[in-house]
């Protein structure tokens, strides 16, 4: 599956309800939101499971709300295997993440307001035995 074909089905999916959970902070230099839920069950190989949407909690702060940097973490209930393909998406793209946590600038410039999605895929087909449970999914969004 494309990176493209994955943001496709964005839009819906932060449009709706999520059992998520946000909280905003405010540095003397930046603001930053945190939102996490808990991660999706992988039951097979080859389909894609999505986190519920993550946004932030209320409104943003005075500022111009553009994202100067993301952090991520994802957790499972176990080892996921090698081959999981995880990646962070908001309306507007997608990234690949490169392990279970991090920081990217692939989303700088873009609308701190705008929520995230985690998606999983374990490439191949048939049934993931057992089946990978996510623990959490969380960002921290920074911006100005």
């Amino acid at each position: 599956m494309t990176v493209a074909a994955l943001c496709g089905f964005l839009p819906a999916i932060l449009a709706a309800q999520g059992l998520t959970k946000a909280t905003l902070e405010i540095g003397p230099s930046r603001h930053a939101w945190t939102g996490s839920a808990v991660g999706p069950m992988i039951a097979n190989r080859g389909q894609r499971a999505l986190s519920a949407p993550i946004v932030p909690g209320g409104v943003l702060p005075q500022s111009a709300g553009v994202i100067t940097a993301v952090r991520w973490r994802y957790s499972f209930t176990r080892v996921p295997p090698p081959d999981l393909q995880a990646y962070l998406c908001n309306a507007d793209r997608c990234v690949m993440l490169p392990g279970a946590e991090g920081k990217t600038n692939a989303f700088v410039g873009d609308d701190a307001s705008k929520g995230f999605v985690f998606a999983f895929r374990v490439p191949g087909s048939g049934g993931l035995a057992p089946s990978l449970q996510g623990r959490s999914n969380e960002v921290t969004v920074s911006f100005r």
